[in-house]
């Protein structure tokens, strides 16, 4: 069950959010005071609940397509009952739903959205050429969002830096796509490389790849002289030197090497929000 919610992520995406909080959000107030803030931590776990929800929902209607793409890996019925993962879905976005209401309802309202939209991805959107990739791209940051609402508070450095971030997730779900090619074909899935071919998805990916700087440039003279600024130039030596591997990637052993440094370079942006 830990591994279908996918246990890493959600840690990932808490870790981030209370970096967040406190190096961005909140900064100018007393980091202790802002960890002892009992809503914060309300706000992060709702958020936990609903996007666990959310990983439950997308594996139950990609089921049939998992079972081509990563056999070894597929949970339901060989480990977990379908039913009980459904369940557990809708116990998991009323428990999110619950917590929101103590946090406030902006919070709420917002939090309650995204239960809906993350069942609406996963039903419709993903189905949809590129919308599902922007889609589960939006998803990704929407909790950034629902933490800013709490503190009703943003800036163009963090505007920018989510934008980064929201660069980086829509070019590893095109990459992913390539990953996946046969299971969307045996199952009829109308992703980018089939509907437009192989050649020009890369193309796509190499542009998002290359759009994906343009925060940094942005950003640069405000953080030439922070620490942040060697994790940015770190990633974007990785990120160049995906584009060069993407160019020359003609399978999907290819395509999982690329995979793998955008989950790298995905890992490192989440703690070097310490270093802004």
């Amino acid at each position: 069950m830990l591994s279908l919610v996918r246990w890493y992520n959600v840690l990932l995406i808490s870790i981030g959010l209370y970096f967040s909080a406190v190096f961005l959000l909140n900064y100018e107030t007393d980091w202790l005071s802002t960890l002892f803030d009992y809503k914060l931590h309300l706000s992060i776990l709702s958020l936990d609940c609903i996007i666990m929800a959310g990983y439950i929902i997308n594996a139950f209607y990609d089921f049939e397509k998992d079972l081509v793409n990563n056999p070894k890996g597929t949970i339901f019925s060989r480990i977990v009952s379908k039913t009980f993962c459904i369940r557990t879905y809708f116990l998991f976005n009323l428990l999110g739903t619950l917590l929101a209401i103590f946090v406030g309802w902006k919070v709420l309202l917002f939090n309650i959205g995204l239960c809906f939209a993350l069942w609406l991805y996963s039903h419709k959107f993903r189905k949809i050429v590129m919308a599902g990739e922007l889609g589960a791209s939006i998803l990704t940051v929407a909790p950034f969002v629902s933490l800013s609402l709490y503190y009703w508070h943003t800036n163009l450095k963090i505007a920018l830096y989510i934008g980064f971030i929201f660069a980086l997730t829509v070019t590893r779900e095109l990459i992913k796509k390539l990953v996946g090619i046969k299971g969307d074909s045996v199952y009829g899935d109308k992703s980018l490389p089939i509907v437009w071919g192989v050649r020009k998805t890369k193309i796509i990916v190499c542009l998002t790849m290359i759009l994906s700087l343009f925060p940094i440039g942005v950003l640069f003279a405000e953080i030439k002289d922070r620490p942040v600024f060697y994790y940015l130039i770190f990633s974007s030596t990785m990120i160049l030197f995906a584009l060069v591997f993407m160019i020359f990637a003609r399978d999907k052993k290819g395509y999982i090497v690329i995979n793998t440094i955008y989950k790298v370079i995905l890992t490192l942006s989440v703690l070097a929000i310490t270093l802004a």
